[in-house]
């Protein structure tokens, strides 16, 4: 049975552009070495709940800690490695009439604006963050609340690199309408319903 979904991501939080460190900016790749970086999607409908993870997740964050609110970024999921519980219902989710990963290889979020920071314990910061989302080949502008927690120094206890450096740590949750980017819009809301909620968690790291 043709029931599918999708998802994206996201993404979301503050990212972009690798830019050289500073004193006050440090430069993160979010392609987390140890692998555990991902999404998780979600999506209700009376006939079946969704429920899908994706893990090829890759971008960059230029965190400004002297000021957060210039902080850029971008975060990048490769369409492919979205998968729902069965390979089969997998394949069909990423065949032309859904997500059609062959001709949309990648799911963006890149930050436009960071509009609001507040910072909470130790190097906790939430903020508002404005973006560009393209998914499906469509793009189109998403605001969305992200928690990001640095952690100076903590890289190499982490595991997974034998060197020195620090971790960011990004979070956020939102939703988005599969409608609104032309994602199987012949599809019935009885089998998958329009509201994608998107859960994201991303590693990135600095190496000093």
């Amino acid at each position: 049975m043709r029931s599918a979904w999708l998802v994206l991501v996201p993404i979301s939080a503050l990212l972009i552009a690798a830019v050289p460190q500073s004193k006050d900016a440090i430069a993160f790749d979010l392609d987390d070495p140890k692998g555990v970086t991902g999404m998780t999607i979600g999506i209700d409908a009376p006939l079946e709940p969704v429920r899908g993870f994706a893990g090829g997740i890759t971008g960059n964050l230029l965190l400004n800690l002297k000021d957060p609110k210039k902080s850029t970024g971008k975060i990048v999921v490769a369409a492919d490695s979205t998968e729902l519980g069965r390979k089969n219902m997998t394949g069909a989710m990423h065949q032309s009439w859904c997500l059609d990963v062959k001709k949309y290889p990648t799911i963006e979020f890149s930050v436009k604006e960071v509009l609001e920071v507040k910072k909470g314990e130790g190097d906790t910061y939430t903020a508002k963050v404005a973006g560009d989302f393209l998914f499906h080949g469509v793009t189109k502008p998403l605001t969305v609340d992200a928690t990001v927690k640095y952690l100076p120094g903590k890289l190499k206890a982490r595991g997974g690199v034998e060197k020195d450096g620090d971790i960011v740590q990004v979070y956020s949750k939102f939703s988005v309408n599969r409608l609104d980017f032309d994602v199987a819009p012949d599809l019935s809301t009885d089998l998958i319903g329009n509201k994608i909620d998107i859960d994201l968690a991303v590693t990135g790291i600095a190496v000093r």
